[in-house]
Parts: C-alpha cells; sequence; structure tokens
C-alpha cells in the first residue's frame, strides 16, 4: 500500500513539473506578419506615368501614378514585387518594365519598394530595409534616402552639413532628440538648393523617412515622407 502510495506520489510529481516547465515556455517574439510599402517615385515623362504593381503574380495597385504609395501587411515568405505599364497583364509574352529581386520577409519586418529614376534619369526598382529598433525612450529615427536622377545631394540642418553627400540609391540615418527640425538640400557639385527649407516633426517610437526623387534635367525634385513605427528590441 506505501509502495502505490510512493509511485503515485512520484507520478504526480513528474505530472506537476511537466505543467510548470510548459508554463514557463516563453511566448514566440515574432508575430508571422510583415510589412512592405511601394512607393511610385518616378516623375512624370519617363515612361511610368501610370503603372500597375503586382506582388507574387497579384495586382496589389492599380493605375498608380507619380507619388503614389501604399503600404501591406502580410503573412511572413517570399514576396516578387513587378510593375508593369498600365493595363498590361503578366504572362508568358508580357515583360515587367521594373522588378526587384525575391525577398523572404520576416516575421516583424519592413521594407519599401521604390520605383525611381537612377543618377542618369534611368527607371529603376530599389528595395531597402526599414530600421524598426527605437531610436531612445526620447529620440527618433530620421532616414534620408536619395531616388532622385541627379548626382549626390547634401542634406543640411540649419545650413549645416548632416550628413556627407548621398548618391543615388543610397540612404542615411541618424537619432535626434524627439522634435521639429528645419532642413534643406544641395547638390554636391555646388551650393544651389534643390529642396527648399522645410520643417520635420521627429516623433518618438517613429522612423521618419525622406525620400528626395525628381528629376536634375526638370528641375523637378520633391520629397516623399513615410513613417514607420519602431518597438523595442526584447
Amino acid at each position: 500500500m506505501v509502495r502505490k502510495r510512493l509511485i503515485l506520489l512520484s507520478i504526480l510529481v513528474i505530472f506537476i513539473s511537466g505543467i510548470q516547465g510548459a508554463q514557463a515556455r516563453p511566448k514566440a517574439k515574432a508575430n508571422g506578419l510583415a510589412n512592405y510599402t511601394v512607393i511610385h517615385a518616378i516623375p512624370s515623362g519617363f515612361g511610368a506615368d501610370v503603372v500597375d504593381v503586382y506582388a507574387n503574380g497579384k495586382l496589389i495597385i492599380d493605375n498608380a501614378t507619380p507619388g503614389a504609395s501604399k503600404s501591406f501587411t502580410v503573412p511572413r515568405g517570399n514576396v516578387l514585387v513587378r510593375i508593369y505599364a498600365n493595363g498590361v497583364i503578366p504572362g508568358d509574352t508580357t515583360t515587367a518594365l521594373l522588378s526587384a529581386p525575391a525577398t523572404y520577409l520576416s516575421s516583424e519586418s519592413d521594407y519599401s519598394y521604390v520605383a525611381h529614376l537612377t543618377a542618369d534619369e534611368k527607371p529603376a526598382l530599389s528595395r531597402f530595409k526599414n530600421m524598426t529598433t527605437e531610436a531612445g525612450s526620447k529620440r527618433s529615427w530620421l532616414t534620408v534616402r536619395h531616388v532622385a536622377g541627379a548626382p549626390a545631394v547634401q542634406l543640411r540642418l540649419n545650413s549645416s552639413p548632416l550628413f556627407a553627400p548621398i548618391s543615388n540609391g543610397v540612404e542615411r540615418k541618424k537619432s535626434f532628440n524627439s522634435g521639429t527640425y528645419s532642413f534643406d538640400a544641395v547638390t554636391g557639385e555646388t551650393s544651389t538648393a534643390v529642396i527648399a527649407p522645410y520643417s520635420i516633426t521627429l516623433e518618438k517610437k517613429k522612423n521618419v523617412v525622406l525620400y528626395i526623387w525628381g528629376a536634375k534635367s526638370k528641375g523637378s525634385f520633391a520629397i516623399f515622407k513615410q513613417e514607420i513605427m519602431t518597438r523595442k528590441d526584447d
């Protein structure tokens, strides 16, 4: 009788330990979802005035025009983004205007696909991975991306260079105390302003991404702003 009680007690202890062990397992950090944004930053007159955007063969943006953008939250996995002339349907006999290599979007990752001009004003589709880790409890990220058909440009804060000149297709980022700042941009080869002074408010838990886009030959430089939520890197 005593032996049976000891056996039962041993089984009960093992069972309880198993339950406690299961309860102690950490929850999965990743939520299985990823984010990406498509931005049309090719100015008018360069063969992409109206386009259709496809991801994995499915139409995701219809009749996109310069300056348009759209964001998506999708299950983690491979994404293949292609851009076609307006009304063209993907198939064996059709060719995309622009495409980016297939990308595996991991859980909680964030990417931007940007249709833009190269430095010599040729259409291109670039992919950028966005910073999503907090800059600090009271700080914010500022990311600058040069996607204009132009040579290197330089972003300035209160007329002083903020970064070294940025070449086409390149990004720079910096953390700031949250607040409002005034910036302008000049070409790297001259002091001619291509972007007039403008104010940007940087907020905590955000990554503000500025795209300098347009074409030097047309004198059509502009800023596109994207805001991305950040989180603590647990």
